[in-house]
């Protein structure tokens, strides 16, 4: 008998050669393994020799409140509106200032009234005061004369205190109305200086309520809230701000570094979409907490010396915006 085919002896099998593959997988884990060092070299020593600081798109801005409780009946403008100094930007109602506004009046009312009745009571003091006088010294010659009879023993003793009743009563009525016309001039001059207050304090009040109208102190645009209609506001609080000048960035510098930063640095501002170029032009002597946006929630809140940076060329940030400096 013969095979029908040849079986390979197992005891002399052939050496089976092993496939090239390409080094595409060892150039993807090698990168990978070196950018996991960049991140672990940047994490640890990247804030010493690299400059990575947070800011803010800001500018100057004026913040639009009033010292009483007011509600918004109306607003005039809408949120980034560009406004000129004085244009309308709410109307406001108060009724806490028109109470006061009335009860100033009243006031100054119940002043003109007292002040009316003092002038004519001093008019009637003057009037009678010269009267007074005269009686007082007719009855002091009164007086005299009947001293020299009294001497001469022709006046009896009750025609004699009858003059001295009469002398007496006369001065004292011209005593009384000197000390009447002293009183009423003092009372008259304190009323007049409290109907002077009370006209100031109105004028002022009228002024700072201007009717309910409140408008732009500087020229620029409004900011990101514009109150409804209704909305009610106490003392002090911001109802809207009103953005005006050069925009900035106020940048938080990192805690540590081993490169000095000065003014006349020139940096790079960003944001993930827009770049623009900036310049340190002040180092302030302060530092702030960070926004709450750049916090780590995992972290206790940081604090951070404040850098001023002129942006160079148009302004490509929106107010506000969250961006990141380096250098």
């Amino acid at each position: 008998m013969r095979p029908i085919k040849k079986r390979a002896r197992a005891d002399n099998t052939p050496n089976e050669k092993r496939v090239m593959r390409g080094n595409t997988g060892r150039t993807v884990y090698l990168a990978l393994l070196f950018l996991f060092g960049l991140a672990i070299f940047d994490y640890t020593l990247g804030d010493y020799i690299f400059l990575d600081a947070d800011g803010l798109v800001l500018s100057d801005s004026h913040i639009v409140a009033t010292p009483y409780v007011a509600q918004v009946s109306q607003t005039a403008v809408r949120q980034g509106q560009v406004v000129e100094a004085g244009d309308v930007l709410l109307r406001l109602q108060s009724t806490e200032i028109l109470e006061r506004l009335a009860d100033l009046s009243t006031k100054r009312a119940s002043l003109v009234a007292r002040a009316t009745d003092f002038k004519i009571r001093a008019e009637r003091v003057e009037e009678l005061l010269p009267l007074a006088e005269r009686r007082a010294t007719e009855a002091t010659d009164t007086i005299k004369k009947f001293d020299a009879l009294a001497n001469a023993k022709l006046v009896t003793s009750v025609r004699y205190q009858e003059a001295l009743r009469i002398n007496f009563e006369a001065s004292r009525d011209r005593v009384g109305l000197l000390t009447q016309q002293q009183v009423l001039g003092e009372e008259l001059a304190s009323l007049d200086g409290a109907l002077k207050d009370a006209d100031d304090a109105t004028k002022k009040l009228k002024a700072l309520y201007a009717d309910g109208v409140v408008r732009s102190p500087v020229d620029g645009y409004v900011g990101a809230s514009a109150p409804s209609a209704g909305k009610v506001f106490r003392p002090g609080e911001p109802i809207m701000s009103v953005h005006h000048g050069e925009t900035y960035v106020l940048a938080y510098l990192p805690e540590r570094y081993l490169f000095p930063i000065k003014t006349g640095m020139s940096v790079h501002v960003h944001d993930g979409r827009e770049r623009a170029a900036g310049v340190i032009t002040e180092i302030l002597p302060v530092t702030d907490a960070l926004p709450e946006e750049f916090q780590n929630t995992f972290e206790p809140s940081d604090r951070s010396q404040l850098a001023k940076i002129k942006l160079e060329g148009p302004t490509k940030f929106p107010m506000n915006q969250k961006v990141s400096v380096s250098r």
